[in-house]
């Protein structure tokens, strides 16, 4: 995907490319930590560990995803999608599939 197609999207959101990232892949994995999601971003070289933070704390704030406690490990923080996530997630799905 281009990520010019869908900018359009994103500044009616007020979300970064970055954020974009971050909540395409809590998506794609939906229940992930925290911690997978700095490993990958870090492993695929699209983001450092600091950066991929920074973004996945913005994209929380602006009620992208949600973030609870894992009961497993009282340490890690499980993501998942909120609704406005979703609908973010679908008009981007769908500025892509008009171009």
């Amino acid at each position: 995907m281009n990520a010019y197609e869908t900018q359009i999207v994103r500044k009616k959101h007020n979300v970064s490319w970055n954020e974009e990232y971050i909540v395409a892949m809590v998506h794609h994995n939906e229940g992930i930590s925290t911690m997978r999601v700095l490993n990958i971003a870090s492993l695929q070289k699209v983001m450092s560990p600091a950066t991929t933070h920074k973004y996945l704390s913005q994209a929380v704030t602006k009620k992208l995803l949600n973030h609870k406690q894992n009961e497993e490990d009282m340490r890690s923080m499980t993501l998942s999608l909120t609704a406005k996530g979703e609908r973010f997630l679908k008009e981007i799905k769908d500025a892509h599939v008009r171009k």
